[in-house]
């Protein structure tokens, strides 16, 4: 991360933005082929967009950084903005000389510089330039108007970020985030003992280290040295989920609240906006999404309610996989709740990027009525997994009422 973000400013400083795409940092930083196809191998983007989560995490901390660096989303250039603090003390000079007129403005009116260079004794000359302040004061408003509209001026991706998140987001101080718990049994200290006793230990289990026995064919484990491990692991797809509604929330300054789904009531539910982060690992997941139109159907399906015979099946390995997000306004606990969850934790980091991503969400807005931001909104996500890391999710059925 470290180096990505050296080089992204590096080469923004040397003005060599047009040169900071997806392939040439992907060839620069992650040793990859200088013709390597970015549709199938997405390093650069999943990297890049980390990045900026950290950035924004570490100023939400940081609180006398007078120079930040943001990296827009859908762009590889960084971005500096002056925070105004530790800024210079003005210079007590009460009569200053007006500054010299721009060319643009020197053409409209040629002797302003001889005029300003006057003493201004001279009742003539004085009145003349409050007649060219006046002139030059309607051309400095407008010039200021036109700025502040481009600088606040939103993005049609952003307005459709901003309603999507909107009721989450505002009104909020906290947010219930509900993970989910992978049922996992992991091996007591006193069965790796037992096991250790007819085998040899390496020098780093001798230090205690935790391993996966290499059990033989028909060699077993005498079922009281295992333990369900509750409320303890998470995987590597909940906890990229999790990264992404990190980042926007503390944008806003709003609190997290993170349980596993075993410590959340039907009343902790109702106090706060919720996400729900996980599927099969996730009862809370699946009892909201019980009734809805699209829900999850045995270990590998996503099933149509409205029209059973249209099914979406991971295939065994998980390369090809499915996902649903969802935003449920007024839900039965009162509160705005937010669903992320796939077949696999794969598909769910997929939803989890998705739902962050303004151009996705955008994308989603325009397959949906125009007044869908007062709505309920439920989305099939697919998405192509390599090397554990998904691709861009795409959406394969929208419904909003």
């Amino acid at each position: 991360m470290q180096k990505l973000l050296q080089f992204i400013v590096s080469e923004t400083l040397a003005g060599r933005s047009d040169l900071l795409k997806e392939r040439n940092i992907g060839a620069h930083l992650f040793d990859k082929r200088p013709d390597y196809d970015t549709n199938s191998d997405p390093t650069v983007r999943l990297r890049v967009a980390e990045l900026r989560k950290r950035l924004a995490l570490y100023y939400q901390g940081a609180r006398d950084e007078s120079v930040l660096i943001n990296i827009p989303s859908g762009s590889f250039r960084a971005v500096f903005e002056w925070s105004g603090k530790d800024s210079l003390p003005l210079h007590a000079d009460p009569i200053r000389e007006p500054e010299p007129l721009p060319p643009s403005l020197e053409s409209i009116v040629p002797s302003a510089r001889n005029i300003f260079a006057e003493p201004a004794a001279k009742p003539s000359k004085a009145k003349f330039r409050w007649r060219l302040w006046w002139v030059l004061l309607p051309v400095a408003l407008m010039m200021i108007v036109a700025l502040g509209m481009l600088r606040y001026s939103r993005s049609p991706e952003e307005q459709a970020f901003n309603k999507f998140w909107s009721p989450v987001l505002e009104n909020s101080r906290t947010v219930l985030i509900g993970i989910g718990n992978n049922p996992i049994y992991e091996l007591s200290n006193a069965g790796e003992d037992e096991y250790y006793k007819n085998h040899p230990k390496t020098r780093f289990q001798e230090m205690g280290l935790h391993s996966y026995l290499p059990l033989s064919p028909g060699e077993s484990i005498d079922s009281k040295y295992l333990r369900p491990a509750a409320n303890t692991y998470l995987t590597i797809g909940d906890v990229g989920a999790l990264s992404d509604i990190e980042y926007i929330l503390a944008q806003q300054h709003i609190k997290l609240d993170i349980r596993f789904v075993n410590d959340l009531t039907y009343g902790d539910l109702r106090q706060n906006p919720t996400i729900l982060i996980g599927a099969h690992n996730n009862i809370w997941t699946l009892n909201m999404t019980e009734d809805l139109r699209f829900g999850f159907q045995g270990h590998s399906t996503i099933v149509d309610r409205f029209s059973p015979q249209n099914q979406w099946t991971a295939n065994s390995d998980r390369s090809e996989t499915y996902a649903i997000a969802a935003r449920l306004l007024n839900a039965w606990n009162g509160k705005v709740v937010v669903v992320i969850g796939g077949v696999g934790y794969a598909a769910t980091r997929a939803a989890g990027d998705f739902i962050v991503d303004p151009q996705s969400i955008s994308k989603m807005a325009k397959s949906l009525p125009k007044d869908w931001e007062k709505k309920n909104v439920e989305i099939v996500l697919h998405t192509s997994v390599k090397n554990q890391v998904p691709g861009p999710a795409e959406i394969v059925a929208a419904y909003c009422w």
